[in-house]
């Protein structure tokens, strides 16, 4: 969870320095885009401070604000897009981290609250409300990863946290295997349903790319009139 947060924080850090370019001085972007960058920061820091006190019902609500900024933003991204790559690796790959940290963290910091209280909602058992929590997981991260372009960020983001937890499941004595297998098959089913939409969104844009060249090339021999002289 420590190092997960690493791109969010090198992200914001370059976003400060790429927002003060002079090329970027009259990007209207910046104006939600900074302080999309701030909130990170802000929250991922309290976030943080949170765990290494020891108190996971703080850091599950801070995971909860996280969640819900997280999607906000994306839902802007959606709609407004990045109008050039570096701006796209600057500011919406580690927007999409953002969310997929936050997801991790929400996922954590509730399993710990739940643990640390010995809750046992419905009398279902620690393994049933697993399969229930990685299950909201799948739903609502593929939900994401559905628009716009799949959003691999988060994907990979939630992939590789899923893919510790279930690492450190089965290395734990006594192992618990399933909870490890039901991280793996999330992590698998997220890929990919984000690379999917990532793929039909390409075939889509190269498919409307060639016939948009088709049209140009074709267009002044269909617009000439019938014996028009060409020089």
């Amino acid at each position: 969870m420590w190092a997960a947060w690493l791109p969010v924080f090198a992200g914001s850090l370059a976003y400060t320095v790429y927002q003060w370019l002079p090329a970027q001085r009259f990007n209207p972007r910046h104006g939600w885009t900074g302080w999309a960058a701030i909130a990170a920061v802000v929250l991922g820091t309290l976030w943080l401070w949170a765990a290494t006190e020891n108190s996971p019902a703080a850091a599950t609500v801070i995971a909860m604000v996280q969640v819900t900024t997280g999607v906000a933003v994306i839902h802007t991204m959606n709609g407004w897009p990045a109008s050039t790559r570096t701006e796209h690796l600057i500011t919406d790959i580690p927007a999409g981290a953002f969310l997929g940290i936050s997801v991790l963290a929400l996922l954590t910091s509730l399993g710990g609250w739940l643990a640390q209280a010995g809750t046992n909602l419905g009398g279902w058992g620690e393994e049933a409300w697993t399969l229930i929590a990685l299950v909201s997981v799948v739903v609502g991260v593929t939900t994401v990863c559905m628009t716009d372009r799949g959003h691999l960020s988060v994907a990979l983001t939630v992939v590789w946290g899923l893919s510790c937890i279930g690492i450190a499941r089965l290395l734990e004595s006594p192992s618990a295997v399933w909870p490890a297998v039901g991280a793996f098959a999330a992590a698998f089913l997220i890929i990919v349903s984000a690379s999917s939409r990532r793929h039909q969104e390409d075939h889509t844009r190269r498919l409307a790319d060639r016939q948009r060249l088709k049209a140009e090339s074709s267009g002044p021999a269909a617009g000439a009139a019938p014996g028009a002289a060409h020089t």
